[in-house]
């Protein structure tokens, strides 16, 4: 008589789909944990072969030790400095880089993704056009373009291009008109960051409001001006309390230049490593019998020289600046002093990620736009909504569950693209990183460093972007 078998019964664990599945997790498992093993162990040796004396670890001490190299932009740094210190001056400008490109590849992206699906035929094929050509060329070539092709053909320092007031464009790079905060512009800081929260919080608030009532619109605008009349007043309250410190010292060099400095310890030495510069004060120099010669205004370090001063300075007076100082740029023998200065490099490397980026994310918008249902479009018409106010209110914050993902990659892109720019010498993180292998042998644990930066950005612009698509998510009933 035959057996029969209950319905629910489960098979044998060697026909059990589910056992097989976590068995063979497991055994894959294994194999990554063998492949991991094997290869640190044959690190380890080729270490202990070529440095007895590491034993076969990853020593870290290298960090600690003297660079010895110069880095011609970003954070200031001296030869003397560590390792370490270098290699945060490199990762400093690849986050100047980076925020930068996103930011402007956005603007670009979004407006020739908008231009892909105008109306107008000249427009739409010359966005057509930039998007094809632009995606067709390697980035390296690119870069490679901007930098000899446009930045080096620039006119010399002394025929420099000039926007009357704003800049200036040469083969040095360029030089722009820019406003700093200056010694008093400390506390202003903090109230201009204390004016973004509370324009974000009234602006959300508001946003909530309007929800509530059911009724269109946003609070950006509410939210924009509470920022600027905490600005404005918090700007007054800064300069009305503004007061340099009691221990202001100067160095007088050949009677025309200096530094001027708060004087930690008392010496009348500047010393970068404890003395504070002071930036951008107004200062005047005076002869022996104590009648104004020439007058100037600190830099960015504190450095000062009077240019067109007569000879015979012995002493210096200053007073206490606004919290911003406008700074232009003048031009002063072969270079220029003032202003923001922007050099060849960083503005090839800029130009070259926001072009190339910008293209990317041009067809990611159009495709965003076209996603949208044409009766979206026939339904805003009918109720008498323009183009603009469409494409604001209807169809870009539906548009935007559709670009958001890919855009995020985009973003990813750029800042690991940024690693190109040791093709034109910009130094960022991973130009330092490879000068700091030539001189300390490290290979190893400084590419384990620049893996784990760049992996770092990633994760940090991938929750990011994640909050922010779940925010504009589209919750359907």
């Amino acid at each position: 008589m035959a057996t029969s078998t209950h319905p629910n019964a489960r098979p044998p664990f060697y026909r059990d789909t589910q056992v097989i599945a976590i068995l063979m997790q497991a055994f894959f498992l294994i194999l990554v944990v063998a492949a991991g093993w094997f290869l640190y162990t044959n690190m380890t040796t080729n270490l202990a072969a070529i440095n007895n004396a590491s034993g076969g670890r990853l020593s870290w001490s290298f960090l600690g030790q003297t660079a010895g190299f110069e880095i011609s932009e970003g954070p200031a740094f001296r030869p003397e400095q560590s390792y370490w210190r270098a290699y945060m001056v490199g990762l400093a400008n690849t986050l100047r880089v980076s925020v930068a490109g996103v930011i402007l590849a956005t603007l670009l992206g979004v407006s020739t993704g908008i231009a892909r699906v105008s109306n107008n035929w000249l427009l739409s094929k010359i966005a057509l056009t930039y998007v094809e050509v632009i995606r067709s060329t390697p980035l390296l070539v690119q870069l490679l373009f901007w930098y000899f092709g446009v930045i080096a053909t620039l006119p010399a320092v002394k025929e420099a291009a000039e926007w009357p007031g704003l800049a200036f464009l040469s083969n040095r790079g360029i030089f722009i008109t820019w406003p700093f905060l200056t010694e008093s512009g400390a506390p202003w800081f903090w109230w201009l960051v204390g004016g973004a929260v509370a324009g974000a919080v009234v602006a959300w608030l508001r946003r909530r409001h309007l929800v509530h009532q059911g009724l269109p619109g946003g609070g950006l605008i509410l939210g924009v001006a509470t920022f600027f009349l905490v600005a404005i007043v918090g700007f007054f309250v800064a300069f009305s309390a503004a007061r340099l410190p009691d221990t202001i010292a100067y160095e007088l060099k050949r009677g025309d230049r200096g530094t001027l400095f708060a004087d930690a310890d008392g010496d009348g030495k500047y010393k970068p490593e404890i003395d504070r510069a002071l930036p951008y004060v107004p200062i005047t120099l005076l002869d022996a019998g104590g009648q104004p010669l020439a007058t100037e205004t600190t830099d960015g370090d504190g450095a000062f020289r009077f240019f067109e001063a007569p000879a015979g300075g012995t002493s210096l007076t200053w007073t206490t600046p606004p919290p911003v100082f406008l700074s232009e740029p003048e031009r002063q023998g072969f270079n220029f002093r003032g202003g923001l200065s922007l050099t060849p490099e960083f503005v090839a490397l800029l130009l070259g990620l926001v072009v190339y980026t910008g293209a990317f994310i041009a067809e990611i918008v159009r495709a965003g736009i076209n996603a949208v249902p044409k009766g979206q479009w026939e339904a805003s018409r009918a109720v008498g909504l323009g183009t603009a106010d469409t494409l604001r209110i209807i169809v870009l914050p539906q548009a935007l569950r559709v670009i958001i993902p890919p855009l995020t990659s985009q973003y990813l892109n750029l800042v690991k693209n940024s690693s190109l720019a040791i093709a034109i010498g910009y130094p960022d993180l991973f130009y330092v990183g490879r000068v700091i292998v030539n001189q300390s042998g490290a290979e190893v644990q400084m590419i384990l460093v620049v893996m784990a930066t760049y992996l770092s950005f990633s994760l940090i612009t991938s929750l990011f972007m994640n909050w922010y698509n779940r925010r504009v998510m589209i919750i359907e009933r």
